[in-house]
């Protein structure tokens, strides 16, 4: 059986070339090259500007990534001068991804912004600006310790001590959870990890792409989730 595709969601930048400054669609490869570290087959999907249905029906699993800050007007605010890197194409298109993933029964991977998007969608809303969780330090080393909660499907990934070593480039955090979604990590009184009681869905507030090649526990977050995509795969396989 091959590699189960995992859809990677991906932002836009503008990019000095040749022919001027224009629009390229951007990804750091880290998170590539973790689904494949994992056993995955990564499937880089642009941004478009009209998003269309049955994107995702050749898929076994959606990686949403981080990036910029959602629109605040998504959860009924307007923003406060701390939000960055707005881009109204990447949410609508996101959350067609994301809506599309849940009614697929897809298990879905949320990193940073993409935890963010999923409580948005399910009702919840953000705390626009927080301090002391963007480190100077690079990415691929670790700024704080999370504590999960015991029985959690991330407990799978922090072991029996429960604790997590994680990097941290949020400026943002959880303030109103979503509907259906459980908090299981946390570092003091900001929301680190949720997970849904009602769709295969686990999501983080920081960026275990950059970490995944060094660390076990990181790479475990990737592996657990290409699991759950190989078993996609092999219903759609039957079916």
């Amino acid at each position: 059986m091959g590699r189960p595709l995992i859809a990677v969601s991906s932002g836009r930048e503008g990019l000095e070339t040749a022919f001027g400054v224009v629009s390229c669609t951007k990804l750091t490869s880290a998170y590539t090259d973790a689904v494949w570290a994992a056993g995955g087959q990564p499937v880089i999907f642009p941004v478009t500007s009209e998003p269309v249905t049955d994107l995702l029906t050749r898929m076994d699993g959606l990686l949403l990534t981080g990036g910029g800050d959602l629109d605040p007007s998504m959860y009924g605010e307007v923003p406060e001068p701390g939000v960055y890197g707005i881009q109204a194409d990447r949410d609508a298109f996101e959350t067609t991804l994301y809506r599309e993933a849940v009614a697929l029964g897809l298990p879905i991977l949320g990193l940073c912004r993409g935890m963010q998007l999923i409580n948005v969608l399910r009702g919840g809303n953000l705390v626009q600006d927080i301090e002391g969780h963007w480190q100077e330090n690079p990415p691929t080393r670790t700024s704080h310790d999370v504590t999960v909660t015991p029985g959690a499907a991330l407990a799978t990934v922090a072991g029996p001590t429960g604790v997590l070593a994680v990097n941290s480039y949020h400026h943002q955090a959880l303030r109103t959870i979503g509907e259906g979604l459980t908090v299981t990590a946390r570092c003091g009184d900001v929301v680190e990890a949720v997970e849904a009681t009602d769709a295969d869905i686990v999501a983080v507030a920081w960026h275990p792409e950059h970490l995944a090649a060094s660390d076990q526990h990181q790479r475990t977050l990737f592996e657990e989730f290409i699991k759950r995509a190989s078993v996609t795969a092999r219903s759609a396989a039957r079916s």
